[in-house]
């Protein structure tokens, strides 16, 4: 309808070439829609040719005002258009700066049983695994996460001067809690069934389903369980970070809860006697040994009133 009319006030203006008659021609005969609505028109402008001369010049104009409006609509939905795709392209940009910025990192890291290993990441962080841990790494424009799968971790943040907008906010996943770390040093042991945290430095904010975030500060150890809220904890009877050097250190620590320590760096089946596994052991024991949960055993041995016999498939534990 627009080109119909478009072709009307032209060819009523008397500024119509010869070869515009051509093209309007054509254009009648590129579509027998375009023939119909032509005919239609040409009707109608014969009905009106009754309309006095001195009214023509108004029929004119309306015909005129009603082809500029057409063509700023025309200017409206290219501008809209040029809009879309101007957001499309930038919408597409941040997409690929996400995806391939220098601060984009995608990795998964894993340690087997006894061994501990130190990684320094895009942003400057320092990750420590210990043994049989697994995690994936997820770095993206605004934000930094860990995913914690299973074992043990410490982290000392990273400045991030790589950031685009600032220091991006760091977080490290559980199964049962999301931390928050706020320029910290931290470590985060996941268990089957809760969540230690230890800060040794600066603030971690634990999330921990629709409860209030709990704040951490140095030198405090929490534990955290299912969507209940996190509990303080007392320093546990060794020290949360003696495998950062390479050994447990066991103070008035339960006989079975060190032994089951220890069997985190060697693959070793250990049963007790009843009266047994309540007994309470101090020392320090070395893990950057060959077998040194068996080695334990043996020290461990000669320090309590206790005989380990070696079984087909376990160690067993009895009292003398």
């Amino acid at each position: 309808m627009e080109e119909l009319i478009a072709w009307s006030v032209k060819l009523s203006s008397g500024s119509a070439s010869a070869k515009d008659e051509e093209h309007f021609l054509q254009w009648r005969a590129q579509d027998p829609i375009n023939e119909a609505a032509w005919q239609k028109l040409h009707a109608m402008e014969q009905e009106l040719g009754a309309v006095p001369v001195n009214k023509r010049p108004i029929l004119t104009q309306t015909m005129a005002l009603i082809e500029k409006h057409s063509v700023k609509t025309k200017q409206k939905q290219t501008f809209k258009q040029i809009g879309l795709l101007s957001v499309a392209i930038l919408c597409t940009f941040a997409l690929v700066l996400v995806q391939v910025g220098p601060w984009h990192q995608e990795e998964y890291l894993a340690t087997t049983i006894g061994e501990r290993s130190t990684f320094t990441l895009s942003d400057g962080t320092k990750l420590t695994l210990n043994t049989n841990t697994s995690v994936n790494i997820h770095y993206a424009l605004l934000k930094r996460e860990i995913v914690l799968n299973a074992g043990e971790v410490y982290l000392e943040t990273g400045k991030d001067t790589q950031a685009l907008f600032g220091r991006r906010s760091f977080w490290v996943n559980t199964k049962q809690t999301k931390l928050e770390a706020i320029g910290t040093k931290f470590s985060v042991y996941q268990k089957d069934d809760n969540t230690r945290l230890h800060v040794t430095e600066g603030i971690v904010a634990m999330h921990s389903g629709k409860h209030t975030p709990v704040r951490a500060y140095a030198n405090e150890s929490y534990s955290m369980q299912g969507a209940t809220s996190p509990m303080k904890t007392a320093l546990p009877h060794q020290d949360p970070l003696a495998w950062l050097d390479g050994v447990i250190v066991a103070k008035q620590m339960r006989l079975d809860e060190l032994i089951a320590e220890l069997t985190r760096y060697q693959a070793l089946s250990v049963r007790f006697s009843q009266d047994t596994a309540s007994l309470q052991v101090s020392g320090v024991f070395q893990l950057n040994r060959k077998e040194p949960a068996e080695h334990a055993l043996h020290i461990i041995e000669q320090t309590l009133p206790i005989r380990v016999t070696n079984q087909s498939d376990h160690f067993m534990i009895r009292k003398k």
